[in-house]
């Protein structure tokens, strides 16, 4: 028989005793613990998902231009038939490669005008990302079927302009001379990314082309989507380089901060062919939203730590107040000769349940919040700052089962200190302790 279990089965589920009471108190401040820490981490992890999808869906992975010291809206033309383009097995690891280009103008109504970038759609446009973020209009299944004088704008240049599906509008080009070109509003899109939807616009590839003065064999860059998902850093390299980023020299600071998007940009690129032609990232084109996703990282990691801290202090608070309380019963348990291993192992057990129970309680909660919020929305957002209307969740269960587990490790050789207490009380002091 396990004395030690069936004595803390008998004092930790009586409900009437004051060791139950604390017993009941510490359960609580685990599940929180717990509850905190997975619904942090679900939104963080479907923060991270959400918004790079749209990101990938209004830009790609990749691009390859023309070489060049400046970051101008005026793109150095280069030929359509690149031998990745016209051979996909050159770069096995792209699921599509298309061509575009832009042209800066300014959009303009009877009354008002904004300055816009238009995008060109070649007719392999990959319309399947994109389609998901029209919200008015008729946006093709086929990007070849856009007419010459459609355009497609945002949502924002709707509003500003008040412009509506069907209706004229001209873009300027200012060059030597300027120009004026007619479009008809065909749909209107919008990604809940600023910096996309503010500015860009979409018409047809060879639009651009006629307007740069190039043929149809010649683009302004290349957009290449990956075929891997996981291409950004993992979790855990962004919380080992928080932790050990004093310690490491720049080289392995560098090699953890380089994404694996990184590592297939520097494969890819040792293949290209043409030395004058650069391939770039979309961290490079948009860095400012991929440093604030990894700021939710720092975010995240600090919310575990502080979650697992104040479930540790709550623990030893706890185990203290139930050594404290339970003085006497320790006293005629050794006199009886009972070993301080066998005394430190009841008090384990204290912990184990009210780990268990508080982990078991916490799991319920969070993922119960996590599968409302993810089903129901409930928690909105001003998609003008976090770029998404509502708060998303991605649920990882292996993610939360290394939570738990790590719970367990942490509070469990935390709590072998207070134990410690124990060896130092005697039984005639404890006997007589009151």
């Amino acid at each position: 028989m396990n004395t030690e279990l069936f004595l803390v089965r008998k004092i930790a589920l009586n409900r009437k005793s004051f060791s139950g009471f604390i017993i009941r108190i510490a359960i609580a401040a685990v599940a929180l613990s717990v509850c905190t820490m997975i619904v942090a981490t679900a939104m963080v992890n479907g923060f991270q998902k959400e918004i790079r999808k749209k990101v990938l869906s209004a830009w790609s992975h990749l691009y390859i231009r023309k070489f060049s010291l400046t970051n101008s809206l005026q793109e150095e033309p280069i030929p359509l038939a690149q031998d990745f383009y016209l051979n996909k097995n050159l770069i096995p690891e792209a699921r599509h490669i298309q061509p575009t280009a832009h042209k800066g103008g300014l959009l303009k109504t009877n009354t008002d005008f904004e300055g816009i970038v238009l995008k060109g759609l070649s007719d392999d446009f990959d319309v399947s990302n994109f389609a998901s973020y029209i919200r008015k209009g008729d946006f093709p299944a086929y990007a070849g079927a856009l007419d010459e004088r459609d355009i497609i704008i945002s949502r924002i240049l709707a509003n500003r302009l008040k412009l509506d599906t069907g209706q004229r509008v001209t873009v300027s080009f200012i060059g030597n001379n300027i120009r004026n070109r007619p479009f008809r509003v065909r749909a209107i899109y919008e990604t809940g990314l600023e910096e996309f939807d503010r500015y860009f616009a979409f018409v047809k590839l060879n639009v651009i082309q006629q307007l740069n003065g190039w043929g149809q064999d010649t683009v302004g860059e290349f957009e290449v989507f990956l075929k891997e998902e996981n291409l950004f850093k993992p979790r855990w390299k962004s919380y080992l380089l928080i932790i050990a980023r004093p310690f490491l020299n720049d080289d392995a600071v560098e090699a953890l901060a380089r994404d694996p998007l990184d590592d297939i940009r520097l494969r890819i690129d040792a293949r290209l062919s043409n030395p004058t032609l650069e391939l770039q990232t979309i961290k490079a084109k948009v860095p400012g939203i991929f440093d604030w996703l990894e700021l939710q990282s720092m975010n995240e990691f600090i919310i575990l730590l502080l979650m697992i801290i104040v479930a540790a202090i709550n623990m030893i608070t706890a185990l203290l107040i139930l050594i404290m309380e339970r003085t006497h019963t320790i006293g005629i348990l050794k006199a009886l000769g009972s070993t301080d291993f066998s005394i430190r192992k009841l008090f384990l057990y204290y912990s184990a349940i009210i780990t268990g129970v508080g982990l078991l309680i916490g799991n319920v909660i969070g993922i119960g919040l996590c599968l409302l919020q993810k089903h129901f929305q409930l928690i909105r957002l001003p998609q003008d700052s976090y770029y998404l209307s509502y708060a998303p969740v991605e649920l990882n269960y292996a993610w939360i089962a290394l939570l738990n587990i790590a719970t367990i490790i942490i509070t469990l050789l935390i709590l072998l200190g207070p134990t410690a207490i124990i060896t130092r009380i005697t039984p005639v002091k404890a006997i007589r302790f009151d």
